[in-house]
């Protein structure tokens, strides 16, 4: 089902989805405070709570997509939202200095909302937008992610300052959810035909047969693994109490960086801008593994989220046009990939140790960009052989 003009009146409620598609996000950089409440011994159990997040998407998004196929987009969005509710009060309900199992519970519940959400939410949008701007309406949905990213340190600084914990974020975000929820059910927003085709794996899989879909779905698995890198490791380069204001710079570079890329991708062709940025990034990798200065790292990370604005959305647009025809099974594809998130946690956290730094786990995230560097030029050289 195309469409030849967007309708504003159904953008607001679909972009909300990307807005709380980043509440997920949060538990990188919050790891560090919940792991305040821990002695030393459980610092390993805690560094896998990012992987509690993200092992969903491995393993539900086939099936939510194939669900998606029998019940429609808008159906599994708000399953996927009030997954997320009840995921965020779970550790807020057990109450402070509870069990780590009560984290792992909620956010594991967490991270299964997610994957119904961004299976549903990226397609949802590519009905209500003409498919030559899905790339630049992408990029404006990452704004709104970022939003909600760039908001988790001022809110977390202010809730200590008041309360003296951090934890008041978690009803603040189920509130947010269920706003969100609200406002998309009372939109009615067309949907194509449903389908009772089962999408399992081997039909995510096969999609893997489409050079184009094989690079792109690699590439969202390094993206987010690089992301989620970044988050963990960003908040332990500087050594203070405040050391979570990186991502603060991280995201409010990564807003400007989308709204630039909206402009951009319109005049440039996006696999080549993500070649652009995929350089600098390498290069800002390089600056963290070497310097101590409180200055330099607060830039070089806000940089690094200018230059990893418009990268999923260029992933998930390139193999979108490859099959068009298959649509859900590319989101499928492209929020499996979205479980690579899982591992970078522990291995950031495994380098950290073993070198005695953690400005040694960017080279984790060094080896993720080159890949994506490498990408970019290759799908650019087969876009332009079509």
């Amino acid at each position: 089902m195309g469409v030849e003009r967007v309708d504003r009146r159904l953008l607001g409620p679909v972009l909300a989805g990307f807005f709380i598609m980043g509440f997920c996000d949060m538990v990188a950089p919050i790891t560090g405070r919940i792991a305040a409440e821990f002695p030393a011994e459980r610092q390993a159990a805690v560094s896998f709570l990012p992987t509690m997040v993200f092992l969903w998407f491995l393993v539900l998004s086939a099936p939510f997509a194939a669900w998606m196929n029998r019940r429609g987009r808008k159906t599994t969005a708000l399953a996927g939202y009030l997954l997320t509710v009840v995921g965020l009060l779970v550790p807020y309900a057990a109450g402070e200095g509870c069990a780590l199992g009560w984290y792992f519970a909620g956010f594991g519940l967490l991270g299964i909302g997610n994957t119904a959400i961004q299976v549903a939410v990226n397609p949802l949008l590519a009905t209500i937008v003409p498919a030559e701007r899905m790339t630049s309406y992408l990029t404006v949905g990452q704004i709104f992610r970022n939003t909600s990213l760039l908001l988790l340190a001022p809110i977390v600084t202010g809730l200590v300052a008041a309360t003296g914990s951090w934890r008041l974020l978690l009803p603040i975000y189920a509130a947010l959810t269920v706003a969100g929820g609200v406002w998309l059910q009372l939109t009615s927003v067309p949907e194509p035909p449903r389908s009772g085709t089962s999408v399992g794996l081997a039909a995510c899989f096969g999609l893997l047969k489409n050079r184009a879909v094989l690079l792109s779905a690699l590439g969202v698995a390094c993206f987010i693994a690089a992301d989620v890198g970044i988050g963990y490791l960003s908040v332990r380069l500087i050594d203070n109490p405040s050391s979570i204001l990186t991502t603060t710079g991280f995201y409010a570079c990564r807003i400007v960086g989308t709204i630039v890329g909206a402009w951009a991708l319109v005049r440039v062709r996006d696999t080549k801008y993500l070649g652009w940025n995929m350089a600098g990034v390498l290069a800002l990798c390089l600056v963290l593994l070497f310097t101590d200065s409180g200055a330099v790292i607060y830039a070089a990370v806000g940089l690094m989220g200018f230059g990893m604005a418009c990268v999923f959305a260029t992933f998930y647009s390139v193999a979108t046009r490859a099959v068009p025809e298959r649509a859900n099974e590319v989101a499928g594809l492209m929020i499996l990939a979205i479980s690579a998130g899982a591992v970078s946690g522990p291995a950031c956290g495994a380098v950290a140790r073993a070198a005695g730094s953690p400005h040694w786990g960017m080279l984790f995230v060094a080896v993720l960009v080159c890949y994506m560097l490498w990408a970019s030029v290759k799908l650019t050289n087969n876009e332009q052989r079509i």
